[in-house]
Protein backbone atom coordinates (compact mmCIF):
# COMPACT_ATOMS: atom_id res chain seq x y z
CA UNK A 1 0.00 0.00 0.00
CA UNK A 2 1.92 3.12 -1.15
CA UNK A 3 1.81 6.22 0.90
CA UNK A 4 1.31 9.00 -1.27
CA UNK A 5 3.22 12.51 -0.76
CA UNK A 6 -0.69 13.86 -0.72
CA UNK A 7 -0.92 12.25 2.25
CA UNK A 8 2.17 14.07 3.97
CA UNK A 9 3.18 10.44 5.48
CA UNK A 10 -0.44 10.09 7.18
CA UNK A 11 0.64 6.91 7.93
CA UNK A 12 -2.58 4.89 9.55
CA UNK A 13 -2.90 7.51 12.17
CA UNK A 14 -5.41 6.37 12.11
CA UNK A 15 -13.87 -6.67 28.44
CA UNK A 16 -15.80 -7.77 28.25
CA UNK A 17 -17.22 -9.28 30.98
CA UNK A 18 -19.63 -11.02 33.50
CA UNK A 19 -19.87 -13.56 36.47
CA UNK A 20 -17.31 -15.58 38.42
CA UNK A 21 -16.31 -18.84 39.93
CA UNK A 22 -18.92 -21.25 41.00
CA UNK A 23 -18.72 -20.61 44.88
CA UNK A 24 -17.69 -16.70 45.13
CA UNK A 25 -19.71 -15.69 41.70
CA UNK A 26 -19.67 -12.04 41.22
CA UNK A 27 -22.64 -11.87 39.42
CA UNK A 28 -24.61 -15.03 39.83
CA UNK A 29 -27.42 -13.15 38.18
CA UNK A 30 -26.56 -11.92 36.01
CA UNK A 31 -23.47 -8.37 35.15
CA UNK A 32 -25.28 -4.75 34.45
CA UNK A 33 -25.65 -3.42 31.04
CA UNK A 34 -22.71 -2.49 28.78
CA UNK A 35 -20.39 -5.75 29.31
CA UNK A 36 -19.74 -6.26 25.80
CA UNK A 37 -16.91 -4.82 23.91
CA UNK A 38 -19.69 -3.31 21.59
CA UNK A 39 -19.27 0.36 21.20
CA UNK A 40 -20.35 2.48 24.50
CA UNK A 41 -20.60 -0.65 26.54
CA UNK A 42 -18.10 -0.87 29.30
CA UNK A 43 -14.93 -2.27 27.79
CA UNK A 44 -12.49 -3.65 30.40
CA UNK A 45 -14.65 -2.12 33.33
CA UNK A 46 -15.84 -5.03 34.88
CA UNK A 47 -13.19 -6.90 34.04
CA UNK A 48 -11.05 -4.84 36.07
CA UNK A 49 -13.33 -4.64 38.92
CA UNK A 50 -13.59 -8.68 39.14
CA UNK A 51 -11.72 -10.55 37.14
CA UNK A 52 -8.39 -8.93 36.87
CA UNK A 53 -5.54 -10.95 36.75
CA UNK A 54 -5.52 -12.18 33.69
CA UNK A 55 -6.07 -10.02 29.77
CA UNK A 56 -9.35 -10.42 27.75
CA UNK A 57 -9.01 -13.69 25.36
CA UNK A 58 -5.34 -14.62 27.07
CA UNK A 59 -5.97 -17.80 28.44
CA UNK A 60 -5.75 -20.29 25.74
CA UNK A 61 -9.79 -20.99 25.97
CA UNK A 62 -11.95 -18.97 23.60
CA UNK A 63 -16.18 -17.93 23.17
CA UNK A 64 -17.80 -18.72 19.45
CA UNK A 65 -21.16 -18.85 18.07
CA UNK A 66 -22.44 -20.96 15.60
CA UNK A 67 -25.75 -19.33 13.41
CA UNK A 68 -27.86 -21.78 11.61
CA UNK A 69 -27.91 -19.68 8.16
CA UNK A 70 -24.51 -19.16 8.33
CA UNK A 71 -23.63 -14.64 8.82
CA UNK A 72 -27.18 -13.93 7.05
CA UNK A 73 -29.87 -13.16 8.59
CA UNK A 74 -33.68 -12.56 6.76
CA UNK A 75 -35.45 -9.19 7.89
CA UNK A 76 -38.44 -10.52 10.80
CA UNK A 77 -37.21 -14.00 10.96
CA UNK A 78 -35.77 -15.90 14.41
CA UNK A 79 -32.28 -17.43 14.71
CA UNK A 80 -31.47 -20.18 16.78
CA UNK A 81 -27.72 -19.07 18.06
CA UNK A 82 -25.55 -21.77 19.79
CA UNK A 83 -22.69 -20.53 21.98
CA UNK A 84 -20.06 -22.66 22.86
CA UNK A 85 -17.08 -21.62 25.54
CA UNK A 86 -13.83 -23.46 25.66
CA UNK A 87 -11.68 -23.58 28.56
CA UNK A 88 -9.78 -26.83 30.31
CA UNK A 89 -10.00 -25.25 33.68
CA UNK A 90 -14.07 -23.55 33.76
CA UNK A 91 -16.34 -25.07 36.30
CA UNK A 92 -19.27 -22.66 35.35
CA UNK A 93 -19.86 -20.09 32.44
CA UNK A 94 -21.66 -16.84 32.18
CA UNK A 95 -22.09 -14.55 29.01
CA UNK A 96 -23.77 -11.33 27.67
CA UNK A 97 -24.91 -10.60 24.40
CA UNK A 98 -25.38 -7.59 22.43
CA UNK A 99 -26.76 -6.62 18.70
CA UNK A 100 -26.30 -3.95 17.05
CA UNK A 101 -27.09 -1.98 13.83
CA UNK A 102 -23.45 -2.41 12.27
CA UNK A 103 -24.27 1.71 10.64
CA UNK A 104 -24.93 3.08 14.90
CA UNK A 105 -23.66 0.59 16.96
CA UNK A 106 -23.57 3.14 19.49
CA UNK A 107 -27.19 3.49 19.94
CA UNK A 108 -29.41 1.50 17.67
CA UNK A 109 -30.54 -2.30 18.38
CA UNK A 110 -30.70 -5.04 15.83
CA UNK A 111 -33.57 -7.36 16.43
CA UNK A 112 -34.67 -8.64 20.15
CA UNK A 113 -33.47 -11.39 22.36
CA UNK A 114 -36.03 -14.06 24.10
CA UNK A 115 -34.97 -15.16 27.09
CA UNK A 116 -34.19 -19.07 27.51
CA UNK A 117 -33.66 -21.69 30.45
CA UNK A 118 -31.35 -19.60 33.15
CA UNK A 119 -31.15 -16.64 30.50
CA UNK A 120 -32.68 -12.97 30.97
CA UNK A 121 -32.65 -9.82 28.75
CA UNK A 122 -31.80 -6.64 30.57
CA UNK A 123 -32.20 -3.51 28.73
CA UNK A 124 -30.85 -0.06 29.20
CA UNK A 125 -31.07 4.00 27.73
CA UNK A 126 -28.46 6.58 27.05
CA UNK A 127 -25.07 6.35 29.55
CA UNK A 128 -26.34 2.40 29.90
CA UNK A 129 -28.88 3.85 32.50
CA UNK A 130 -30.99 0.67 33.14
CA UNK A 131 -34.52 1.22 31.16
CA UNK A 132 -37.87 -0.93 30.01
CA UNK A 133 -37.19 -2.70 26.65
CA UNK A 134 -38.61 -0.01 24.55
CA UNK A 135 -37.94 -0.02 21.45
CA UNK A 136 -35.49 3.12 22.11
CA UNK A 137 -33.50 1.10 23.98
CA UNK A 138 -30.39 -1.15 23.62
CA UNK A 139 -30.41 -5.34 24.82
CA UNK A 140 -28.49 -7.47 26.43
CA UNK A 141 -28.95 -10.86 26.93
CA UNK A 142 -27.23 -12.83 29.84
CA UNK A 143 -27.06 -15.64 32.07
CA UNK A 144 -30.09 -15.08 35.27
CA UNK A 145 -27.62 -17.88 37.27
CA UNK A 146 -24.38 -19.78 36.81
CA UNK A 147 -24.65 -22.10 33.67
CA UNK A 148 -23.32 -25.67 34.30
CA UNK A 149 -22.81 -26.48 30.02
CA UNK A 150 -20.04 -24.93 28.08
CA UNK A 151 -22.75 -24.59 25.31
CA UNK A 152 -25.74 -23.32 25.10
CA UNK A 153 -28.56 -21.60 22.82
CA UNK A 154 -29.63 -17.83 22.30
CA UNK A 155 -33.27 -16.44 20.68
CA UNK A 156 -33.03 -13.71 18.90
CA UNK A 157 -35.49 -12.36 16.12
CA UNK A 158 -34.19 -9.99 13.35
CA UNK A 159 -35.30 -6.85 12.77
CA UNK A 160 -38.60 -6.30 10.59
CA UNK A 161 -36.82 -4.70 7.64
CA UNK A 162 -33.52 -4.78 6.09
CA UNK A 163 -31.31 -2.33 8.38
CA UNK A 164 -27.54 -3.26 6.72
CA UNK A 165 -25.21 -5.18 8.41
CA UNK A 166 -25.98 -6.26 12.52
CA UNK A 167 -23.16 -6.53 14.21
CA UNK A 168 -22.91 -9.50 17.14
CA UNK A 169 -21.12 -9.28 20.39
CA UNK A 170 -20.53 -11.38 22.76
CA UNK A 171 -18.69 -11.91 26.21
CA UNK A 172 -17.94 -15.04 28.12
CA UNK A 173 -16.55 -16.23 31.60
CA UNK A 174 -15.42 -19.10 31.63
CA UNK A 175 -15.50 -19.53 36.05
CA UNK A 176 -12.72 -21.17 37.92
CA UNK A 177 -12.57 -23.14 41.07
CA UNK A 178 -11.11 -20.10 42.68
CA UNK A 179 -10.88 -16.41 43.34
CA UNK A 180 -13.11 -14.52 41.21
CA UNK A 181 -10.48 -12.27 39.76
CA UNK A 182 -8.84 -16.13 38.41
CA UNK A 183 -11.65 -16.46 35.90
CA UNK A 184 -10.48 -16.68 32.31
CA UNK A 185 -13.12 -13.82 30.49
CA UNK A 186 -13.16 -14.42 26.72
CA UNK A 187 -15.25 -12.05 23.66
CA UNK A 188 -15.68 -12.30 19.86
CA UNK A 189 -18.34 -10.64 17.66
CA UNK A 190 -20.02 -11.24 14.38
CA UNK A 191 -21.60 -9.75 11.35
CA UNK A 192 -24.47 -11.05 10.10
CA UNK A 193 -25.69 -9.03 6.16
CA UNK A 194 -29.22 -8.97 4.92
CA UNK A 195 -30.11 -10.56 1.63
CA UNK A 196 -28.83 -9.43 -1.28
CA UNK A 197 -30.18 -6.86 -3.17
CA UNK A 198 -30.45 -7.33 -7.42
CA UNK A 199 -26.75 -6.27 -8.31
CA UNK A 200 -23.47 -7.62 -8.47
CA UNK A 201 -22.15 -9.40 -5.93
CA UNK A 202 -18.56 -9.10 -4.98
CA UNK A 203 -15.74 -11.01 -6.87
CA UNK A 204 -12.24 -11.28 -5.08
CA UNK A 205 -9.88 -11.86 -8.04
CA UNK A 206 -7.35 -14.62 -7.57
CA UNK A 207 -4.72 -14.62 -4.79
CA UNK A 208 -6.10 -10.98 -4.48
CA UNK A 209 -5.90 -11.48 -0.72
CA UNK A 210 -2.04 -10.29 0.08
CA UNK A 211 -0.40 -8.78 3.05
CA UNK A 212 -0.92 -4.27 2.49
CA UNK A 213 2.73 -3.36 2.92
CA UNK A 214 4.65 -6.13 0.75
CA UNK A 215 1.51 -7.86 -0.89
CA UNK A 216 2.83 -11.14 0.38
CA UNK A 217 0.17 -13.66 0.13
CA UNK A 218 0.40 -14.43 3.98
CA UNK A 219 -1.18 -12.15 6.45
CA UNK A 220 -1.18 -11.20 10.22
CA UNK A 221 -3.61 -11.00 13.01
CA UNK A 222 -3.83 -7.16 13.56
CA UNK A 223 -1.61 -6.38 10.87
CA UNK A 224 -3.15 -4.34 7.79
CA UNK A 225 -4.63 -6.45 4.66
CA UNK A 226 -5.59 -5.86 0.80
CA UNK A 227 -8.20 -7.13 -0.99
CA UNK A 228 -8.58 -6.91 -4.71
CA UNK A 229 -11.28 -7.72 -6.89
CA UNK A 230 -14.60 -6.09 -8.14
CA UNK A 231 -17.88 -4.90 -7.52
CA UNK A 232 -16.82 -3.49 -4.16
CA UNK A 233 -17.73 -0.11 -2.73
CA UNK A 234 -19.57 2.21 -5.66
CA UNK A 235 -17.52 5.37 -3.92
CA UNK A 236 -13.66 5.30 -2.35
CA UNK A 237 -14.22 5.74 1.55
CA UNK A 238 -12.51 5.92 4.59
CA UNK A 239 -12.82 5.08 8.19
CA UNK A 240 -11.97 8.62 9.07
CA UNK A 241 -15.63 10.20 9.85
CA UNK A 242 -16.73 6.50 11.24
CA UNK A 243 -14.86 5.88 14.45
CA UNK A 244 -17.21 5.70 16.66
CA UNK A 245 -16.25 5.33 20.59
CA UNK A 246 -12.68 4.72 19.55
CA UNK A 247 -14.12 1.96 17.72
CA UNK A 248 -12.97 1.13 14.29
CA UNK A 249 -15.98 0.13 11.85
CA UNK A 250 -16.21 -3.33 10.09
CA UNK A 251 -18.92 -1.87 7.66
CA UNK A 252 -17.34 0.88 5.39
CA UNK A 253 -19.70 1.87 1.89
CA UNK A 254 -21.70 -0.86 2.33
CA UNK A 255 -18.91 -3.09 2.67
CA UNK A 256 -17.73 -5.51 5.46
CA UNK A 257 -15.48 -8.16 5.48
CA UNK A 258 -14.35 -11.53 7.30
CA UNK A 259 -11.54 -13.39 7.91
CA UNK A 260 -11.71 -16.65 9.34
CA UNK A 261 -15.37 -15.84 9.98
CA UNK A 262 -14.75 -12.95 12.09
CA UNK A 263 -15.25 -9.05 11.00
CA UNK A 264 -12.76 -7.30 10.22
CA UNK A 265 -12.38 -3.32 10.45
CA UNK A 266 -12.28 -1.74 7.45
CA UNK A 267 -9.97 1.08 6.99
CA UNK A 268 -10.50 1.70 3.00
CA UNK A 269 -13.08 0.39 0.52
CA UNK A 270 -12.90 1.11 -3.51
CA UNK A 271 -14.33 -0.37 -6.19
CA UNK A 272 -11.90 -2.53 -6.87
CA UNK A 273 -9.21 -2.17 -3.57
CA UNK A 274 -10.17 -3.06 0.01
CA UNK A 275 -7.77 -2.73 3.10
CA UNK A 276 -8.87 -4.08 6.77
CA UNK A 277 -7.19 -5.15 9.80
CA UNK A 278 -6.99 -8.79 10.06
CA UNK A 279 -9.37 -9.44 13.35
CA UNK A 280 -7.84 -11.23 16.31
CA UNK A 281 -7.56 -14.62 15.57
CA UNK A 282 -5.00 -17.33 16.81
CA UNK A 283 -5.51 -19.59 14.37
CA UNK A 284 -2.44 -20.55 11.54
CA UNK A 285 -2.52 -21.68 7.85
CA UNK A 286 -5.65 -20.95 5.61
CA UNK A 287 -8.62 -19.31 6.20
CA UNK A 288 -11.64 -18.02 4.21
CA UNK A 289 -12.08 -14.36 3.25
CA UNK A 290 -15.34 -13.29 2.23
CA UNK A 291 -16.36 -9.76 1.35
CA UNK A 292 -19.95 -8.76 1.74
CA UNK A 293 -21.94 -5.64 0.05
CA UNK A 294 -25.78 -5.32 0.03
CA UNK A 295 -25.77 -7.00 -3.09
CA UNK A 296 -24.36 -10.11 -1.95
CA UNK A 297 -21.54 -12.26 -0.65
CA UNK A 298 -18.12 -12.94 -2.61
CA UNK A 299 -17.09 -16.63 -2.61
CA UNK A 300 -14.71 -17.47 -0.28
CA UNK A 301 -11.00 -16.56 -1.13
CA UNK A 302 -8.05 -18.44 0.79
CA UNK A 303 -5.56 -16.84 2.68
CA UNK A 304 -2.49 -17.92 4.49
CA UNK A 305 -3.05 -16.59 8.45
CA UNK A 306 0.52 -16.37 10.06
CA UNK A 307 1.93 -15.08 13.52
CA UNK A 308 4.24 -12.99 11.64
CA UNK A 309 4.77 -11.36 7.80
CA UNK A 310 6.71 -8.73 7.94
CA UNK A 311 6.59 -5.85 5.13
CA UNK A 312 7.38 -2.20 4.60
CA UNK A 313 5.35 0.55 3.32
CA UNK A 314 6.80 2.70 0.75
CA UNK A 315 6.43 5.72 -0.84
CA UNK A 316 4.60 6.34 -3.49
CA UNK A 317 7.88 7.68 -5.63
CA UNK A 318 10.21 6.15 -7.92
CA UNK A 319 7.96 2.83 -8.56
CA UNK A 320 7.52 2.64 -4.75
CA UNK A 321 11.34 1.98 -4.35
CA UNK A 322 11.84 4.13 -0.61
CA UNK A 323 10.53 2.87 2.42
CA UNK A 324 7.82 5.12 4.43
CA UNK A 325 10.44 6.40 6.65
CA UNK A 326 11.48 9.43 8.65
CA UNK A 327 14.75 10.78 10.20
CA UNK A 328 14.04 11.55 14.06
CA UNK A 329 16.20 14.55 15.18
CA UNK A 330 17.12 14.68 18.89
CA UNK A 331 15.09 17.77 20.55
CA UNK A 332 12.44 18.43 23.04
CA UNK A 333 10.09 17.95 21.36
CA UNK A 334 11.58 14.99 18.67
CA UNK A 335 11.25 16.49 14.93
CA UNK A 336 11.02 14.18 12.03
CA UNK A 337 12.08 14.62 8.25
CA UNK A 338 10.95 12.42 5.59
CA UNK A 339 13.82 9.98 4.46
CA UNK A 340 13.77 10.33 0.91
CA UNK A 341 16.20 12.23 -2.01
CA UNK A 342 16.04 15.61 -1.70
CA UNK A 343 12.93 17.08 -4.16
CA UNK A 344 11.39 13.89 -3.91
CA UNK A 345 7.92 15.23 -2.31
CA UNK A 346 7.97 18.19 -4.66
CA UNK A 347 7.73 21.80 -2.08
CA UNK A 348 7.78 19.34 1.24
CA UNK A 349 11.48 18.66 2.14
CA UNK A 350 13.24 15.01 2.42
CA UNK A 351 16.57 14.16 2.70
CA UNK A 352 18.63 11.34 3.12
CA UNK A 353 19.80 9.67 6.22
CA UNK A 354 23.86 10.11 7.68
CA UNK A 355 24.87 7.06 9.17
CA UNK A 356 24.80 6.68 13.47
CA UNK A 357 21.12 8.82 12.92
CA UNK A 358 17.94 7.40 14.18
CA UNK A 359 15.68 6.61 11.26
CA UNK A 360 11.97 5.78 11.91
CA UNK A 361 10.67 2.36 9.48
CA UNK A 362 7.02 1.94 8.94
CA UNK A 363 5.60 -1.24 7.83
CA UNK A 364 3.10 -4.01 9.05
CA UNK A 365 3.40 -7.43 10.39
CA UNK A 366 5.92 -7.67 12.79
CA UNK A 367 4.54 -10.26 14.80
CA UNK A 368 2.57 -9.92 18.74
CA UNK A 369 3.57 -7.30 20.88
CA UNK A 370 3.82 -7.44 24.78
CA UNK A 371 1.07 -5.82 25.46
CA UNK A 372 -2.03 -6.93 22.82
CA UNK A 373 -3.40 -4.40 21.03
CA UNK A 374 -7.68 -4.88 19.84
CA UNK A 375 -7.43 -4.19 16.08
CA UNK A 376 -10.87 -3.24 16.31
CA UNK A 377 -9.69 -0.40 19.25
CA UNK A 378 -8.63 2.74 18.19
CA UNK A 379 -4.56 2.32 19.30
CA UNK A 380 -1.85 5.41 19.90
CA UNK A 381 0.88 4.50 21.86
CA UNK A 382 3.86 1.99 21.70
CA UNK A 383 3.45 -1.90 21.89
CA UNK A 384 6.83 -3.64 21.62
CA UNK A 385 7.22 -7.08 19.92
CA UNK A 386 7.17 -9.87 22.08
CA UNK A 387 10.13 -11.23 20.09
CA UNK A 388 13.23 -8.92 18.47
CA UNK A 389 13.15 -7.92 15.33
CA UNK A 390 16.60 -7.40 13.54
CA UNK A 391 17.98 -5.32 10.65
CA UNK A 392 20.63 -5.02 8.13
CA UNK A 393 20.76 -1.89 5.91
CA UNK A 394 23.11 -1.96 2.99
CA UNK A 395 24.14 -5.85 4.20
CA UNK A 396 25.23 -4.27 7.61
CA UNK A 397 23.86 -4.86 10.80
CA UNK A 398 21.68 -1.76 12.48
CA UNK A 399 21.01 -1.06 15.92
CA UNK A 400 17.03 -1.41 16.46
CA UNK A 401 16.26 0.61 19.40
CA UNK A 402 12.52 0.04 19.27
CA UNK A 403 10.16 -2.62 17.36
CA UNK A 404 6.54 -2.69 17.91
CA UNK A 405 2.83 -1.13 17.20
CA UNK A 406 2.59 2.87 17.14
CA UNK A 407 -0.88 3.10 15.89
CA UNK A 408 -3.33 0.39 14.78
CA UNK A 409 -1.78 -1.95 12.55
CA UNK A 410 1.04 0.27 12.10
CA UNK A 411 4.76 -1.00 13.02
CA UNK A 412 7.22 1.37 14.21
CA UNK A 413 11.11 0.29 13.95
CA UNK A 414 13.35 2.71 15.02
CA UNK A 415 17.06 2.18 13.35
CA UNK A 416 20.22 3.59 13.99
CA UNK A 417 21.89 3.73 10.54
CA UNK A 418 25.16 2.25 10.06
CA UNK A 419 28.07 3.08 8.73
CA UNK A 420 27.35 2.77 5.07
CA UNK A 421 28.46 4.76 2.10
CA UNK A 422 26.31 7.03 0.06
CA UNK A 423 23.33 5.97 -2.02
CA UNK A 424 20.53 3.86 -2.42
CA UNK A 425 20.87 0.81 0.96
CA UNK A 426 18.89 -2.08 0.70
CA UNK A 427 16.71 -3.03 4.07
CA UNK A 428 16.09 -6.03 5.22
CA UNK A 429 13.95 -6.59 8.52
CA UNK A 430 13.75 -10.49 10.37
CA UNK A 431 11.65 -11.71 13.24
CA UNK A 432 13.28 -13.86 15.33
CA UNK A 433 11.46 -16.70 14.18
CA UNK A 434 13.32 -16.23 10.86
CA UNK A 435 11.12 -14.88 8.60
CA UNK A 436 12.17 -11.64 6.55
CA UNK A 437 11.24 -9.03 4.48
CA UNK A 438 11.00 -9.60 0.84
CA UNK A 439 11.01 -6.93 -0.84
CA UNK A 440 13.78 -4.66 -2.48
CA UNK A 441 12.90 -1.31 -0.80
CA UNK A 442 15.72 1.51 0.43
CA UNK A 443 16.72 4.04 2.51
CA UNK A 444 19.12 6.73 0.57
CA UNK A 445 22.32 7.44 3.08
CA UNK A 446 24.31 10.29 2.39
CA UNK A 447 27.07 11.08 4.78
Amino acid sequence: MPITSAQQMRIFQITAVLAAPLLVWAYANGPQPGCTTAPGDKPGVACVACHNSYTLNSQGGSVSIAFPSGLTYSPGAAQTFTVTVTDPDAVAYGFQMTARADTSPLGQQAGTFAAGTNQKVICAGPNLTPSDCSASSIQWIEHSEPLLTNTFTVQWTAPASNIGNVHIYIAANAAVDGPVNLDHIYSADYVLVPPASPGNAPVITSSGVVNAASYASTIQSGSFVTIFGSNFSTTPVTWDQFISDNVFPTTLGGISVSIDGRPAPVYFAGPTQINVLAPADGAAGPVNVVVSSPYGSSAPAQAQLAQESPGFFTFAVQQNRYIAAQIAIAGNPVTYEYLLPAGSLGSTPSRPAKPAEIVVLYGTGFGPTKTPVDPEDVFTGAAATVKPVTVTIGGQPATVQFAGLSGAGLYQLNVVVPDVGDGDQLVVATTTDGVATTQQVYIPVQR
